[in-house]
């Protein structure tokens, strides 16, 4: 067993966070691995429960953006404006409930879809348990190949249940095997927390398949506000969908009364599931009916069931190593000898020195884990069953594409204020920018909600996206006017969310994971630049533009103003302090704009766009906007005036994001800055905090710092530490606490940061710098196809912490700097040849090699 690419146990998942996660993108399943059902079952019968989501499953509609309250242009401006006088007079707390008045409703939630019931025993076994003895029980997900596999012996005979996502067709495999020459008897049903309004068959009323035609609710509130869930008979408010689940066995048919499926003396079965809904898109209305839904699930399953299961596993293995195997990391360290990962976490935090000085190898474990989150969650596909277009794909939400409750944390939706955008800071670096795909579907979805957004709220140009979003481009600032603006009011995510195409741009815009079509790359490239990047860069610079405000020194800067989500403390009349989080010019507002009148200035450069006259006014508007500067005890100011932090280790800092994402070039003073704030808001967190953490000690090249972090991040949640405690879950799914998957896939970005770093240039060139924060726990490995800006491949190999072998590629003839230990040397990279360097150059003399 490979233990960096393999999560095992040895017992069935007890609860959703043992479960492990399958996924293509659009089909999520939790594969509990089959219970023993109570004394008294025959036959070591055993339930095994697949809990499925369909990555279009959400409440609502379009039309959930236009419910009441709207919002007139004059009463927007009375808000506003009073708001902004309150904070000129130093009346925060008057301005922090005067914003409250902005808010709309709230965003729709993601849902689960079905629960898939398959209850296996031994044909013929009218015996309990006790005589049908059960032993050698495993289950395990095999990372590389995106396999499910679930075993154990009744009556000394083999049942083995493999499952997987294949990828396209979109159907969930679920293959049954055993050795016992009586075979095994299968019973099979579908259920669903969402209305069901139909239980189906066949096209033809056929016995091997059953199915579930389902209406999802209209309006779903966040679980915080109490609100119910809510079904509409207007069809046009929500969704409908299906699941059809089939079977092909070389056992007996037997009948069932309720509707589902059943089997006697099966030595093999192969199970086909799928689901389809009426989503048409991302911001679009829904059309069709629940019944053409399971029209086209059946259509789909045909086309499964004709190829055949290992043709269908080729294909997917195929699939998903395109994707997985762009790129790898290992670490060298002692091997897992055991068979349970949950209790190798456990065994690693006994480690006085922390977990991954234990087992350096569960770093590499949860890395690769993240990048099949990723791949799980966030795909485009091939064309439906009843598109014909393809599947642009739905976006890694709060939890990935897995959910099992109707009124998840949050909701389960896309959090706008880091959340979504961290889900995909590992995507470019480590080979995964086609699973970035459908977070620009989404970007382009948003630009159409978001111009209405900006007329109605601001009278401004461009687009503007607040805190919370759903697949419907959701837009508006949310609260019910009763939540606080520190997280409810902030209108600048769209300033954000133009940076991963920046990004993309900036590593080449890579239209595949190889590196033999440098020409079909380029001319993607260049059309992404021009059709894509642009009208969204352009248009949130509009925005940013009509958004800023005059002050009395002749700066630019923005009232009201958050920093995500975070807040200060607020002298009241009587001399007492309150919590406040509306004020003016906070960092990060300053710095989102400025980045985004940059990118507006380079991209019109490369495109030939210099005369456009929103670029004209974003370069008479960048001289005026004010640097980011330190202040009180010397951390870097969070709004420009530096008032005082209500909570000083808060989890959010959002004021850093110039350092990460963001790659302001920091002098000494800012560096300093940045460092200082991070010890003053203290390294216990969240699991997302942590790993924005890690980032930001990564780019200030402290490994130590990093280490002290990565030794909170492992730890094993099965100790309850409270609400501001991130680790890991049995099934290594990371904690906020609760499960947020945005821990797990920023890791992936946190661990090639501190490999790989490309944000910074000399003279204009790229610098590439080689393991510039290596944690101390992680003193062997190797990486191999990193990815770095712009465009360049890199191979490392080091030992005992000291770099040992490096190589580079490039798809293009490019001179770029590589820095390694405070040494930089110019190399000349031809197309499509690994160049090596000769690592010894970079070690100082008088060092030793």
């Amino acid at each position: 067993m490979r233990t960096e690419h393999t999560l095992a146990y040895d017992s069935p998942a007890a609860n959703w966070l043992e479960a492990l996660p399958l996924g293509n993108g659009r089909l999520g399943a939790m594969v509990f691995g089959g219970r023993a059902l109570p004394e008294g079952a025959a036959g070591g019968a055993r339930e095994h429960l697949f809990q499925l989501n369909d990555g279009s499953a959400w409440s609502g509609s379009p039309h959930s953006q236009d419910l009441q309250p709207h919002f007139s242009r004059e009463r927007a401006d009375r808000i506003l404006a009073e708001t902004r006088r309150l904070i000129q007079e130093g009346d925060f707390t008057s301005a922090h409930e005067t914003l409250k008045e902005l808010q709309h409703r709230h965003a729709q939630s993601y849902l689960p879809f079905a629960d898939l019931f398959l209850t296996i025993a031994l044909s013929g076994d009218q015996g309990s348990p006790a005589a049908a003895d059960q032993a050698g029980y495993s289950r395990s997900l095999d990372l590389a190949r995106a396999v499910n596999s679930t075993r154990y012996e009744v009556d000394g005979r083999t049942v083995s249940v493999e499952a997987f996502a294949s990828h396209d067709p979109s159907a969930l495999v679920i293959m049954v095997e055993t050795e016992a020459p009586q075979g095994l008897d299968l019973t099979l049903r579908l259920d669903s927390q969402l209305r069901i309004l139909r239980r189906t068959g066949a096209p033809t009323a056929g016995p091997s398949s059953t199915g579930l035609e389902l209406k999802l609710p209209s309006d779903v509130p966040p679980s915080h506000d109490g609100g119910a869930v809510e079904y509409s008979d207007d069809d046009s408010l929500s969704l409908q969908g299906a699941v059809v689940a089939a079977w092909e066995h070389n056992g007996t048919e037997a009948a069932r009364d309720d509707g589902g499926l059943a089997a006697m003396g099966a030595r093999r079965a192969v199970l086909y599931v799928t689901t389809e809904t009426t989503f048409r898109g991302l911001g679009r209305q829904p059309e069709g009916t629940a019944a053409e839904a399971a029209h086209a699930a059946h259509k789909t399953l045909a086309t499964a069931m004709a190829a055949g299961p290992e043709a269908l596993l080729a294909h997917h293995e195929n699939s998903h190593a395109e994707l997985y195997d762009a790129c790898s990391v290992t670490i060298n360290g002692p091997a897992w000898a055991g068979v349970n990962t949950a209790q190798r976490l456990a065994a690693a935090n006994t480690h006085s020195e922390g977990p991954l000085a234990a087992d350096p190898g569960l770093a590499a474990l949860l890395f690769n884990y993240g990048r099949y989150l990723l791949i799980s969650s966030s795909r485009t596909g091939a064309a439906g069953a009843r598109g014909g277009t393809a599947w642009r794909g739905t976006p890694a939400n709060l939890q990935g594409i897995w959910n099992h409750q109707l009124q998840a944390p949050w909701s389960s939706n896309f959090t706008t204020n880091i959340n979504l955008q961290m889900n995909y800071w590992g995507a470019e670096p480590t080979g995964l920018a086609p699973c970035a795909g459908p977070l620009f579907a989404l970007i382009e979805a948003l630009q159409e909600t978001g111009v209405a957004t900006a007329r109605e709220y601001y009278g401004a140009r461009g687009w503007a996206v607040h805190h919370n979003s759903d697949i419907w481009g959701y837009s508006k600032p949310v609260g019910h006017g009763s939540h606080s603006p520190e997280w409810s009011f902030w209108p600048m995510a769209g300033l954000w969310l133009v940076r991963h195409l920046w990004e993309h741009l900036r590593f080449g815009a890579p239209d595949s994971t190889r590196l033999d079509s440098a020409k079909a790359d380029t001319a993607a490239g260049e059309r992404f630049a021009r059709d894509t990047a642009w009208p969204a860069i352009r248009g949130a610079a509009e925005f940013a533009l009509d958004l800023l405000l005059e002050f009395p020194d002749g700066t630019l800067g923005t009232s009201p103003s958050t920093s995500p989500e975070n807040s200060f403390t607020a002298p009241r009349p009587d001399g007492s302090n309150a919590r406040a989080a509306a004020a003016e010019s906070s960092t990060m507002d300053l710095t989102l704009i400025r980045d985004v009148f940059l990118m507006l200035g380079s991209l019109a450069e490369d495109l030939g766009l210099e005369a456009d006259p929103v670029l004209a006014e974003a370069k008479a508007a960048l001289s005026r906007l004010p640097e980011p500067v330190p202040g009180r005890g010397g951390r870097l100011r969070e709004w420009l005036a530096d008032p005082e932090e209500w909570e000083p280790e808060h989890r959010h800092v959002s004021h850093l994001y110039l350092a990460y994402p963001g790659d302001t070039p920091l002098t000494p003073a800012l560096e300093a800055a940045v460092g200082t704030s991070l010890d003053g808001r203290g390294d216990e967190s969240t699991g997302w905090s942590l790993t924005w953490k890690i980032l930001l000690r990564a780019r200030l090249r402290q490994p130590d710092k990093v280490s002290d972090l990565l030794r909170l991040y492992f730890r094993d949640m099965a100790t309850d530490r409270g609400g501001q405690s991130g680790g890991l879950y049995p099934n290594l799914f990371g904690a906020h606490p609760p499960f947020q998957i945005d821990g797990n896939l920023g890791f992936v970005g946190g661990l090639a940061e501190c490999l790989v770093q490309s944000h910074r240039t000399s003279n204009g060139m790229p610098e590439i710098e080689l393991l510039p924060a290596l944690p101390r726990e992680l003193p062997d490995g190797a990486a191999h196809r990193l990815r770095a800006r712009p465009g360049v491949e890199v191979d490392l190999e080091w030992h005992d912490g000291q770099l040992t072998g490096a190589a580079l590629t490039s798809p293009t003839a490019r001179d770029v700097l590589v820095r390694h230990r405070g040494t930089a040397r110019e190399l000349h990279l031809e197309p499509h040849q690994a160049t090596i360097l000769n690592v010894a150059s970079f070690i100082p003399a008088g060092e030793p090699a």
